[in-house]
């Protein structure tokens, strides 16, 4: 597959991502990635680590797959992280010369799934602190608000708070590990 990106980030894109803490990239990543990602989720949903959680609620209709670290035990996935653009990308919004993995996580849903995804900040499941720490949310298929695409808070990177995590599985409190 193709390391290089489609297409350069734009010096606008660049200042978004520094002032909202947030931008949306469109096709920057080959669609052959993408096709391949489809199949590696699909992998995962059959042969799922052993950190998956189940995030279904109770009587709900529809499968919310939720799993982390999977870069170990599906090589595709680590392919993604390290062979793809993705970490090209994150270095430039950043401004930064190096990308270290803290972790990967599949959060999955089949249509019409009735679990909705818990309004949360990524900060506080994360093990380090700074600035200088992002999440990439590649879109497998095409999303609107009402398919549920990810919603963020522009600029609440520069609140300096730290929220209490919480579990995405119904009913369970949240436990740092």
């Amino acid at each position: 597959m193709h390391k290089a990106v489609k297409r350069a980030l734009t010096v606008e894109e660049i200042q978004t991502y520094r002032r909202d803490g947030v931008v949306l990239v469109r096709e920057l990543v080959d669609p052959d990635w993408v096709g391949e990602l489809q199949e590696l989720v699909d992998q995962n949903i059959a042969q799922p680590s052993t950190m998956v959680r189940d995030i279904n609620e109770s009587g709900g209709t529809g499968n919310f797959f939720g799993d982390t670290f999977v870069c170990h035990h599906i090589a595709g996935f680590r392919s993604f992280i390290f062979d793809s653009p993705a970490a090209d990308v994150v270095s430039a919004c950043m401004g930064s010369s190096r990308v270290n993995l803290i972790f990967d996580q599949i959060l999955a849903k089949e249509p019409g799934t009735s679990t909705r995804t818990t309004w949360h900040h990524d900060a506080p499941y994360w093990p380090v602190a700074g600035d200088m720490i992002a999440t990439v949310w590649v879109a497998l298929d095409p999303v609107t608000y009402d398919t549920g695409a990810v919603e963020y808070v522009k600029g609440s990177h520069r609140w300096g708070k730290r929220f209490a995590a919480v579990s995405f599985s119904p009913g369970e409190t949240y436990h740092e590990s």
